[in-house]
């Protein structure tokens, strides 16, 4: 679960590596953030080579992709990975990079984030 000052890994390449958790854009009782859900960053840590378009410093909305905490499906399958990672958005929610390492899983689906799906290199 994230939560505020929560810090995260940006697994697209938009040039921000290292981002850290200010709002949550989706209240509920425990002010957690899981799988799919929305929330404002601030980059901590970019590529200073690249020309990216994250600069340290700048504050962006972002989708979270993976979780520390493991995730319980509907059908009881379970599955957690061993970092939290989000991936930048824009504007109009999509995604500021072009290529996105790791995986994605199928809550995002559901979300409607297909864009994301269509970037990502495997989904589960």
């Amino acid at each position: 679960m994230i939560q505020r000052s929560t810090k995260l890994i940006v697994s697209d390449n938009s040039g921000a590596k290292k981002v850290q958790t200010i709002n949550l854009l989706k209240k509920n009782k425990k002010n957690r953030a899981t799988i799919g859900d929305v929330i404002v960053i601030s980059v901590k840590k970019a590529n200073p080579k690249q020309r990216s378009k994250a600069v340290a410093g700048n504050v962006y909305k972002a989708v979270i992709t993976e979780t520390k905490k493991k995730v319980t499906r509907k059908d009881g399958t379970n599955f957690k990975s061993d970092r939290n990672v989000a991936i930048l958005l824009n504007t109009q929610n999509t995604p500021i990079g072009s290529r996105i390492s790791g995986f994605v899983s199928y809550e995002l689906k559901k979300k409607r984030y297909s864009k994301i799906i269509s970037l990502a290199s495997t989904s589960i």
